[in-house]
């Protein structure tokens, strides 16, 4: 895929605890394709990329650096989940349940 940055990858290599997120979302959406998933997740946050576009710094070629804080409702998911999948053996359905709490509401909320 070309891009403003040169040809990139199709591929994506996620770390294991946003991995873990992304297909805990997948799941509780009932999608059964990463860009099912990935497309909903652009459309739920259009406002948000389109307000990042006009941040860009044109002396940057179109570069910027952000540092956003965390989102109060994915810190509140991450301060909950503070303890799961250390042992990924050792995973429950506690920790499922207790990530999936709130980001199943925003879904909910989302496709309605």
């Amino acid at each position: 895929i070309c891009t403003a940055q040169g040809v990139r990858d199709r591929r994506v290599r996620l770390s294991i605890g946003i991995a873990r997120k992304f297909f805990d979302l997948q799941d509780m959406l009932g999608f059964d394709k990463a860009s099912k998933t990935l497309d909903w997740l652009l459309r739920n946050s259009k406002k948000a990329i389109q307000e990042l576009s006009h941040l860009k710094n044109p002396s940057d070629n179109g570069k910027f650096s952000l540092s956003l804080p965390p989102h109060p409702e994915f810190k509140e998911i991450s301060e909950s989940n503070e303890g799961c999948h250390e042992n990924p053996a050792a995973d429950d359905e506690r920790c499922f349940h207790s990530s999936s709490i709130k980001t199943t509401e925003m879904a909910k909320e989302s496709m309605a």
